[in-house]
This record gives C-alpha cells, structure tokens and sequence, in this order.
C-alpha cells in the first residue's frame, strides 16, 4: 500500500510547487559571542520593568505567558544592540516577505535595531520557493518556511542550516475543507470523490496520512489532483474538498459561513508530531560569519510575534496596511497557526529527532524526497542549546 501510494502520486508531484507551506518560526537566541553591558538601556528612557523584562529576554526564549508591548520591544532594542556588537562588512540584510517583517518595517523596528550600525534591511517579495537559488545568489539572507519546503531545499543540496525552529502545530494548521452545502460531515464520506490540494506541500502530507489512515487506493477510492485554483475549483463545484492551510487566501470562504472544515491533520500523525514547525534558516555561511547579527534578528522576531498574541488587532492593522490583507483573515491565520510561532523550547537532540522521523517518512511515501539530505546537519549548533 505505502509504495502504491506513493507511485500513484508520482505524476501529481511533476508539476508541484511547495506554494502550500506558508511561511512564518525557535532557537535561543541569547547565546554567543557579544559585548555584554550590564545598564544597556539607556535610564530614563524605559520604564524600570520594561529595562527588567529586556535583559531577560535576551537570555531566553519569549513564551506566550510572557509580558510584552511596545515599549518593551523598545527597550527590548536597545538591549540588543548593547549586547551584540554587529560584525562588520555587512551594510544590508535581505529577509523574505511575511507578516512580521512588515510589521517590523511598519512600525520602524528594523531601522530602530541596525540602522545606527549602517545596515539596511530590505524585504525581499516573491522570495517563496526561490529560497535555494537567491540565497546562493546572496539576494536573499532570511527565509522563514514549515520544515516541508526546508527540507526539500535541502534535498536539492543546498547547504541552508535553519537558525531558529517553533513549536509543533495544532491539528487546525491543515483543514480538510467543503462546502457549507454538501451533506458531507466525515472525511469517510469523501470515499469516491475528488480533493484538490496543492502537491509537493505540507498540506499533500496530511492528504497523504488521511487517506493513509482509511486504507484507501489513489485513483480508485479517491481522486487527489493538484492545483492553486483550489478555492475557485471548490466552490465553483469541480472538486468536493480541498486540503490546505487556513491562510489569509483560503479562510474568507470560512469566516462566511460558504464552507466548514470537514476535518483537520491526524492528532497522531507525522505533519501534527512535528512536520508542521516552521523554522527560520539562512546559508551556513551567513550563519558563521554574522552570528550576532542573526541573533539580534531572531530576538527581534520573536518579540513581535508575541506581540501580536497581545495587541491583537493594532498588529494586525499595522500589516493590513503595508500589506492590504483584512485584518480579519490575518487574526484567523494568526489563531491556528499560534503553536508554530514561537520557539521550540525542547532539546536539540528532540528537534533533530522530530525532524529525522519526518524526513523518514517523506522518503518512504513523498516522491519529491529520496534520500539525498544531509539530515543531521539540517540545524546551526551555536543557535539551540
């Protein structure tokens, strides 16, 4: 069955793009070489408790019990530029589009970070799925993806080490999705009918374990076809659900009330148990030469993320105007996808692990993956302990 499966699905994977596993990131960001100065902040200029909360975050990970706002991430700044002497020779730093980072440029916090230390950061558009070849090209330094794509990234033989890793998702990170109307209510009721999902992706793995798990034959009990057109084809009629992400493109069919989530990713499967984190990589290279540049960055990235667990709805506004998006269908992502953007707070020997077990099984049941990574050395050893 396993190696029926995944021959069936051999000519889907042909035409794929990872389009499906939307970017967002945990390592411990505190460690390192740096210049530490014991009065940072400058007094005066933060509250006594936002001084406090910044010096401890710096040497940890951010949780989402802990306190943070503005004036923290303020505070949270200057911190680290006084504890990380930027290394030199670097005047721009290129990060791919998401959430966060435009966020951060929003609201000033990149130039508030590196601009007094000559660098600029630039955020990269269209940067998803090119990550290989613009890092290579030094277009690209940051690139924040599930572990799906930066695994098939390094399947290609990319030498891209992951700087930072989340942890393991919800269920809700990948929905089965119909119609409101159709009269389906179990994924077994899909038996005989056709699923659109996107190949070569994270949610094709939760496909794959569902039908997987009901012992069902590709082309014979149901149909698997890949498109991006997945909710024009679902409620124009011509496929009976769709797998995916709840993102920003998909959840307004389900914030209308037009479609319902059918079913999620299998509690006790290999996307839940770990497939699913999201990790924040770069070249080795870069990883070597700026360590305290990377680390600044990934501090300031987890900031706002939990900033925006607490001021919910300014954040989401922020990124509505940079980016257009409803703030709405941001919160909605923002909601499913908690679990995955903050850190992994675990050892690296049981992130090694969880990664290891994914890669296995997408060697035995993904036909995009044979073999050919070198897994172990997949994360940077001076960013997790």
């Amino acid at each position: 069955m396993k190696k029926n499966l995944k021959s069936t699905i051999a000519v889907l994977l042909a035409t794929s793009l990872i389009t499906a596993c939307s970017s967002q990131g945990g390592s411990n960001t505190g460690s390192g070489n740096s210049s530490a100065s014991g009065n940072a902040v400058a007094e005066g200029t933060y509250s006594d408790r936002a001084v406090e909360l910044a010096k401890e975050y710096v040497t940890r990970h951010i949780t989402p019990d802990d306190e943070i706002d503005e004036e923290i991430i303020g505070a949270l700044i200057q911190e680290l530029k006084a504890t990380y002497e930027f290394e030199e020779g670097l005047n721009e730093i290129k990060v791919a589009v998401e959430d966060n980072q435009l966020i951060a440029q929003g609201k000033g916090w990149f130039e508030d970070l590196f601009g007094s230390s000559g660098i600029k950061v630039t955020i990269v558009e269209g940067a998803e799925n090119f990550e290989e070849e613009l890092m290579a090209r030094g277009d690209l330094n940051f690139a924040n993806r599930m572990l799906y794509p930066f695994l098939l990234n390094r399947e290609k033989g990319a030498d891209l080490v992951a700087v930072w890793a989340t942890g393991k998702p919800s269920p809700e990170i990948v929905d089965v999705i119909v119609r409101s109307d159709s009269g389906y209510e179990t994924f077994q009721d899909l038996k005989g009918k056709t699923i659109a999902t996107s190949a070569s992706s994270c949610p094709y793995v939760v496909t794959e374990e569902l039908i997987l798990r009901e012992g069902w034959e590709v082309g014979k009990d149901v149909n698997v076809i890949n498109t991006q057109e997945y909710v024009n084809a679902l409620l124009a009629g011509e496929v009976d659900a769709i797998i995916y992400h709840p993102t920003t493109p998909v959840n307004p069919i389900l914030i209308s009330g037009e479609c319902k989530v059918l079913e999620v990713a299998p509690e006790d499967g290999v996307y839940v148990g770990g497939g699913g984190m999201r990790v924040i990589f770069t070249t080795r290279d870069f990883a070597d030469s700026y360590p305290n540049i990377t680390k600044a960055y990934l501090k300031l990235e987890e900031a706002i993320q939990a900033w925006e667990y607490v001021d919910t709805d300014a954040a989401a506004a922020i990124y509505e105007a940079e980016s257009r998006v409803p703030a709405e269908n941001t919160i909605y992502w923002w909601n499913v996808g908690k679990e995955t953007r903050f850190s992994w707070t675990d050892t690296k020997d049981e992130l090694q692990q969880v990664t290891n077990n994914f890669y296995d099984w997408l060697i035995e049941y993904d036909v995009a993956f044979d073999g050919g990574a070198d897994i172990e050395n997949s994360f940077a050893e001076q960013y997790f302990d």
